[in-house]
């Protein structure tokens, strides 16, 4: 509440889009926060072209976008506060910008003055006393000291990072038994029982569960999830394994081929 920038960091599949996306987000547009309830809300991720990309988010909740607003954002240090002022409307409101997969800005950006620019940009919107930007960005802990080596964003992320641990069992039960309540669902026990013992202390293993539960839940056939129909899925080792099999095997001789020589 007190500060403009927080960091959610953690390893690849711990979570870090969904406690934003699922818990932080909706927790801010719920009044979490005094006023949060009328912040506007816009996401990205960097890819090669970070400031075209801050662009594009930014013209989805603007009044008036004028022209080149790339190039308006990256003009200098001040260019990303200057242009939320432009877009926002007249009332004092705020903007909160979510940059999901944060680690692109050092995997993807090939222009290392690029990249220092778009980092110097959150950090005056973050620090400018006049701004009306918040920043929360997700970014994968393998690539945590790759910001730290640029001074003052480096100082941000020290102070304010919020670590993504694994889930224990018990959140590990909530996470598949709560949003199946959430829709009126019974969960065999004996489901649950199985699925947290396939995920727990698995590296990455939550997005595999989370593609898992969703064939789980398009296939139903009534107000249960059971265990045979998780099986027949492939569980979370196997269903998306299972969907790519199927869809590859649709292709004709020749997109079987160019499937092969791509992955």
């Amino acid at each position: 509440a007190g500060n403009r920038f927080l960091a959610v960091v953690g390893p690849s599949g711990s979570g870090k889009s969904s406690v934003v996306r699922a818990g932080l987000i909706p927790a801010l547009r719920s009044g979490a926060v005094p006023g949060s309830d009328e912040w506007f809300v816009v996401d990205m991720v960097p890819g090669a072209h970070p400031f075209d990309e801050l662009a594009a988010a930014l013209v989805r909740i603007a009044v008036e976008p004028g022209p080149a607003l790339a190039e308006r954002l990256q003009r200098d240090d001040g260019g990303l506060v200057r242009v939320a002022g432009e877009v926002l409307p007249p009332d004092g409101s705020e903007l909160l910008l979510v940059i999901d997969q944060f680690e692109e800005l050092f995997s993807l950006v090939g222009d290392e003055e690029h990249r220092a620019r778009f980092l110097a940009a959150i950090v005056a919107a973050v620090s400018n006393p006049a701004s009306r930007v918040r920043v929360v960005v997700a970014l994968r802990a393998d690539f945590y000291d790759r910001p730290l080596q640029y001074r003052d964003f480096g100082e941000l992320l020290a102070g304010r990072t919020y670590a993504t641990a694994p889930l224990s069992i018990k959140e590990l039960e909530r996470a598949v038994s709560g949003p199946a309540e959430a829709v009126e669902l019974r969960i065999e026990p004996a489901l649950l029982t199985e699925i947290v013992a396939e995920v727990a202390g698995r590296p990455g293993g939550l997005p595999l569960l989370q593609y898992a539960l969703t064939e789980l839940f398009e296939g139903r056939t009534g107000p249960s999830l059971t265990l045979e129909s998780y099986r027949q899925v492939g569980g979370v080792s196997g269903a998306l394994a299972r969907r790519a099999e199927a869809l590859y095997d649709r292709l004709d001789q020749g997109g079987k081929e160019a499937t092969r020589q791509l992955l």
